[in-house]
């Protein structure tokens, strides 16, 4: 699928499921937001930027933590879920926009983190993505990332891509950790923490927040997991 296919088909899911998919990750991720903010040492001088930020999952919670936060999207159903959450919780230095993360509008060494959430298996080309996170922190800046880790085994990752688009046709692929590595290190990188976290998930929940509520599509996806 090309990269302007694969864009427009994540915004149509994330239109349709803003609401309930930014209910669920606004409150059961900010415990994870909080914790990505301590490993990438969030601060009051800091300036940051939440990329394909959906709801606000990480933007929300580092406004506590830093001078300013920018969340970045390409749905601006999400954006709006988004706005409405900063305007109740009255943040001043919380600012969203549409805005592509293969192409960030911002010059180079512009800020002091850059941070995404489940995104990047989302993307058409999650390297060229991580390329501007790296390209708009300045030198001793931080990147944080949170994602799925794919199996270092082809066919159990295959398996777990098949699972992944039937239930959610926007996804593309998830990395493994040594090509997370590679992509890091072309990209000037130093990886200074890893924290690997096993999220264990109720089935319906799971369905229910990717907007997979068709019967047939539920039973096609068990026989799956029957088989993984």
């Amino acid at each position: 699928m090309d990269q302007r296919k694969q864009k427009d088909l994540a915004r149509e899911r994330f239109t349709t499921t803003a609401e309930v998919f930014g209910s669920y990750a606004v409150r059961h991720r900010a415990e994870l937001a909080e914790r990505l903010a301590r490993v990438v040492k969030a601060g009051s001088k800091d300036r940051a930027l939440d990329l394909a930020c959906g709801p606000g999952t990480l933007a929300l919670r580092f406004a506590w933590h830093v001078r300013w936060i920018c969340g970045l999207d390409l749905t601006p159903a999400m954006l709006e879920r988004a706005r409405r959450s900063a305007v109740a919780e009255r943040f001043a230095n919380l600012d969203f926009a549409v805005a592509d993360a293969h192409a960030l509008h911002f010059p180079d060494e512009a800020l002091e983190i850059a941070v995404t959430s489940f995104s990047l298996h989302h993307m058409s080309d999650p390297a060229r993505v991580v390329g501007e996170m790296s390209r708009v922190v300045k030198r001793g800046g931080r990147v944080g990332i949170v994602d799925i880790r794919a199996s270092e085994n082809p066919k159990v990752a295959e398996t777990a891509h098949r699972i992944e688009r039937m239930r959610d046709n926007s996804h593309t692929r998830s990395l493994p950790r040594s090509e997370f590595e590679r992509i890091f290190a072309a990209n000037g990188l130093r990886i200074l923490a890893v924290e690997p976290r096993q999220e264990h998930r109720d089935f319906d929940s799971w369905m229910h927040v990717a907007g997979g509520s068709a019967p047939e599509r539920c039973c096609k996806l068990g026989a799956q997991f029957s088989s993984f």
